[in-house]
């Protein structure tokens, strides 16, 4: 009976799709509180149950107490049903763009929300007592989920949940590709909307199937998000954006066993802000703070993108340089003192940084046995250098 009865096959998915939503929902209330991603995605979950709902909300269907309940015609249900569930295509889309942390801009969102039901619902009143009524609509799905479909295939490198959702679209595409060129090449009569009008039993099923998979896989995706954000939080300087110890030690190691075993030397440079304590004594540790976060902008914006920069502690930086002699490193450090000099750090830091630096390479020093005895050698010379201030002590050979 279940398989054979659309109106109870509806009731059954209807709440399977609320209850989905209410557990994702619940599973992530505490980290996904200000996840826009995860707004978006419960959106589109809500619209599809509301997909199922319009169905039922049809003369005839309701009765009893119920009766009153029915307030779309069967055409009027086809309609906004649709309109409904390819909306809810594109708030998915949207979820996945969040995700990717590729916002987009308002007139994107608007498109996808707006502009693609907009024209689907267009097309609808001019299909909708035709033989392409059904083509139209299976078009309209099949474009909508290509777009979604496009934006997952970039999340594939980074999430494995993203394999699921494209499996789920791919049969999507196939089933609503394949359902467009039959209905285009064979037209079925015009739909008869004097009884209430449900969808296919397969399409149902196909809805009910394709929805949890891809609910199913977006929460792995949402998951793995979480867990790659928490790890990136306990390797991060919250404030500078640098590498923390914790962070830097495998990255560390690494190229100190590359330099060892390459030809080409690692440079090292330990930088100590000058004067910070005065910085913080006369403007306020929120200035100082303020400080710290303009010269960390300045140092990523000038290294490399193999350079490491890490906070080594208070007002002291850690700064790697692969495959960088110490002429060169000297170099770095003093176009970075001229980006310093150049003017105030911000506009409201009415100061300019000035930073003492010990620097050395593997080369220079090829007796060292580890690194943190060439990391010693290198704070030396910070000390050396602290003593003028303002300037870079090299360590020499000697």
């Amino acid at each position: 009976m279940l398989l054979n009865d659309p109106v109870i096959l509806l009731a059954a998915i209807t709440p399977f799709g609320l209850m989905t939503t209410l557990l994702l929902c619940l599973s992530y209330l505490g980290l996904g509180k200000h996840n826009t991603s995860l707004h978006w995605w419960l959106a589109g979950d809500l619209l599809i149950a509301a997909y199922h709902v319009a169905a039922l909300l049809q003369p005839g269907v309701p009765s009893g107490a119920l009766a009153w309940l029915p307030v779309f015609s069967p055409a009027a249900a086809h309609a906004v049903g649709t309109t409904l569930l390819i909306t809810a295509v594109g708030a998915h889309t949207l979820a996945l763009c969040h995700l990717l942390e590729r916002g987009r801009s308002r007139r994107w969102h608007l498109r996808m929300l707006l502009g693609v039901p907009a024209v689907y619902l267009l097309g609808t009143a001019f299909t909708l007592h035709g033989a392409y009524a059904m083509a139209w609509f299976c078009a309209a799905m099949f474009a909508s989920i290509a777009i979604q479909a496009r934006v997952t295939c970039r999340m594939a490198r980074s999430y494995r949940g993203a394999w699921g959702l494209l499996a789920g679209q791919a049969v999507l595409l196939a089933y609503q590709g394949s359902g467009t060129v039959m209905l285009v090449l064979h037209p079925l009569p015009p739909l008869p909307f004097h009884a209430p009008f449900f969808p296919s039993i397969d399409a149902l099923l196909m809805d009910a199937l394709v929805s949890f998979l891809l609910t199913l896989s977006y929460a792995l995706a949402l998951q793995e998000q979480l867990r790659q954000r928490i790890v990136s939080l306990s390797r991060t300087d919250s404030l500078t954006g640098a590498l923390n110890r914790r962070g830097a030690g495998e990255i560390v190691e690494a190229e100190w066993q590359r330099a060892r075993t390459n030809p080409h030397p690692l440079a090292i440079a330990m930088i100590d802000l000058d004067r910070f304590k005065g910085i913080n004594d006369q403007y306020g540790h929120a200035i100082g703070d303020a400080a710290l976060q303009a010269f960390s902008n300045t140092v990523l914006r000038l290294k490399r993108q193999s350079d490491v920069l890490v906070r080594w502690g208070g007002e002291e930086f850690l700064v790697l340089l692969p495959h960088t002699d110490v002429t060169q490193a000297h170099g770095f450090l003093q176009r970075l003192r001229d980006a310093l000099h150049a003017g105030p750090v911000t506009p409201w830091l009415p100061f300019t940084l000035e930073f003492s630096a010990g620097v050395a390479d593997t080369d220079t020093l090829a007796s060292i046995p580890d690194f943190d005895a060439l990391l010693r050698e290198v704070d030396q010379a910070l000390y050396r250098a602290k003593r003028e201030r303002n300037r870079i002590e090299v360590v020499s050979p000697a």
